[in-house]
């Protein structure tokens, strides 16, 4: 069975940022403050962690505060119905129009800028190949996804 190098698939945490060091992608510091930083691409020594073009500054979290009186409720909404929810099971293949209204529903066209879907594509596409191959798909199904997207159907 043919082998898939992935490469990284997971952070490695690197402990307190050092100026000296240079880092990998997905390598994980913390500043003397205490906030966490992840390397979205190979990062030289001495580069600062406020530079975005290398690093992602992640939301840490404080204590937990006291809990708040509980508000008045409020009036019970509509139930509505979601008409473009798309069901997906491995026997389905999605159409072009439900393929475009799953990015469309995670944001996908709005969400990753040309700054970021460099190390997004870096950092998923891994890890999505991996899941096509533990759920059953083949090297040959990814290729073929691969080609769909590069010639844009």
């Amino acid at each position: 069975m043919p082998t898939l190098n992935i490469g990284k698939v997971r952070y490695v945490w690197r402990g307190t940022w050092d100026r000296t060091a240079s880092y990998d992608i997905l390598d994980r510091v913390r500043d003397d403050a205490g906030f966490v930083f992840e390397a979205i691409k190979a990062v030289p020594a001495g580069v600062v962690l406020t530079n975005e073009n290398y690093w992602i500054k992640l939301s840490v979290q404080g204590p937990q505060g006291d809990k708040g009186d509980t508000g008045n409720e409020g009036p019970k909404g509509d139930t509505g119905e979601a008409p473009t929810a798309i069901l997906y099971t491995p026997q389905e293949n999605l159409t072009d129009e439900q393929k475009g209204q799953a990015r469309a529903n995670i944001g996908w066209d709005r969400g990753f800028t040309a700054s970021f879907a460099p190390a997004a594509d870096a950092y998923l596409i891994p890890i999505l190949e991996e899941l096509i191959l533990e759920n059953g798909g083949t090297q040959q199904e990814i290729d073929d996804i691969k080609n769909s997207e590069a010639s844009g159907s």
